[in-house]
């Protein structure tokens, strides 16, 4: 079958409305786990930024209604996986 032969739409995804003006390189839908590893990463990124505006653990904790420990390792992980990490 050709491409022409075959009757596809760009619906995109719930996360970008075009699959064609999507940004990522590789397909959220075609990663194990990519939809809940993106909003994981998101959600780390705003406990850094929650962090870096004075809020402790514990707030930032009952925030996200999640444990301490949670918050301490996503950040521990977000900081290591910034660009601009010294590790």
């Amino acid at each position: 079958m050709l491409p022409q032969d075959v009757n596809w739409r760009d619906e995109g995804c719930e996360l970008f409305a075009s699959c064609l003006s999507c940004p990522r390189l590789r397909c959220i839908e075609e990663e194990p786990r990519g939809k809940q590893r993106l909003r994981m990463r998101a959600r780390a990124g705003r406990m850094v930024e929650l962090q870096s505006q004075g809020k402790s653990a514990v707030e930032i904790a009952s925030l996200f209604g999640v444990s301490k420990r949670t918050v301490q390792r996503a950040i521990a992980r977000a900081k290591s996986q910034a660009p601009n990490s010294k590790s």
